[in-house]
């Protein structure tokens, strides 16, 4: 199973909020620094546009006021702070023609000699990654994989930005944002005082050579998790998970864990045989939900996962850890018991007190 740390990429990740539809009115600007794979830095900036000008339908997105900013310094006073920021990396947008072009007009506007830019878009590879995904707009994406954001927000959404990107590296299994552009068969885009270039390759459902080859793999695909006993309506949500699935898209799975990480300095027993994964990939999954996994039950455990095999199967060990739970709770201790269902529910639907 590859883990987080292999998906070694670097880039900066941006985005602009503007004030009307004019492309050198940007009011705000987010960047998120990726190193090796790790978000490192948090950059935010507040802009004020020249003219003062904003258009209702613009605040009415992102809720910023001419008030708000009309202290701030210009783009062209921060522009030194944001090059130095930016340095030469790879910059990464979610709908990146939108920003890349806000970038050069603002540039422009303020009499700034152009860098040579090279960039790619998060939409572009969501596409690519998950071809049969139904909504590639940033929100329904951080949605489906289970990423918190608040939209519009200009350093939240290039968080959000950032971690489709590694989603997809994570996916693809790919050791860097080189590598993963090569395997989505997708060049980089460029933009300089020349004019710009948008990112380009073959199509996303062409360039998806190892994607679904069978009807019933195809109309899978691009589900956030596949449960073979799950049912998905035309609105593309979830029926509940009755029995635990013998196959699960596990892959899946341990992305959105990384990013939703409901059981976050949480202590967690494993007990008896899981139907569903291996004892393995079950700690692994407990881990990257931000767990910690116990040997056996104590006083400090906060949930026991036990299987959903039926009572006769139960495995000694197992029947031990629900009696000592049950100790516990009886004087007291909030230990939770779950089942698999239950366990891989956290990672579907996770409970806000989590």
């Amino acid at each position: 199973m590859i883990d987080v740390m292999d998906f070694a990429a670097d880039f900066t990740a941006i985005d602009f909020e503007t004030a009307s539809q004019r492309p050198d009115s940007a009011c705000q600007l987010g960047a998120v620094v990726v190193r090796d794979g790790q978000m490192v830095d948090q950059l935010m900036w507040m802009i004020r546009p020249e003219p003062l000008h904003f258009s209702r339908g613009n605040i009415g997105i992102h809720g910023i006021t001419p008030e708000r900013v009309r202290n701030e310094p210009t783009f062209g006073e921060l522009w030194p702070d944001i090059a130095d920021k930016l340095g030469n990396d790879c910059l990464v947008a979610h709908n990146a023609s939108f920003d890349i072009k806000v970038l050069l007009a603002c540039l422009c506007a303020h009499r700034k000699s152009t860098p040579e830019l090279n960039f790619t878009c998060t939409r572009a590879i969501a596409r690519r990654t998950w071809p049969h995904h139904r909504r590639y707009g940033l929100k329904p994406l951080s949605n489906w994989l289970g990423i918190r954001f608040q939209h519009h927000d200009a350093l939240e959404d290039s968080v959000a930005c950032a971690k489709i990107l590694l989603a997809a590296g994570i996916d693809r299994e790919a050791k860097s944002l080189r590598h993963l552009e090569q395997r989505l068969k997708l060049s980089r885009g460029k933009a300089g005082s020349w004019g710009y270039r948008g990112p380009s390759g073959k199509s996303s459902r062409r360039a998806a050579s190892d994607g679904p080859k069978s009807k019933q793999e195809s109309q899978t695909q691009g589900l956030p998790f596949l449960f073979p006993n799950q049912v998905a309506d035309r609105q593309n949500t979830y029926l509940a998970v009755t029995e635990p699935a013998e196959e699960i898209d596990l892959q899946r799975l341990l992305v959105r864990a990384e990013f939703i990480r409901p059981l976050r300095g949480k202590k967690i027993v494993l007990a008896g045989h899981l139907k569903c994964m291996s004892r393995g990939d079950a700690e692994n999954l407990a881990t990257r939900l931000g767990g910690t996994c116990q040997k056996m039950v104590d006083e400090g455990t906060d949930y026991l996962v036990i299987s959903s095999a039926s009572k006769t199967s139960a495995t000694a060990d197992q029947c031990d850890d629900e009696r000592r739970a049950q100790s516990f709770k009886e004087i007291g201790n909030p230990i939770k018991i779950v089942d698999e269902s239950e366990f891989l529910g956290l990672v579907i639907t996770p409970n806000s007190d989590s």
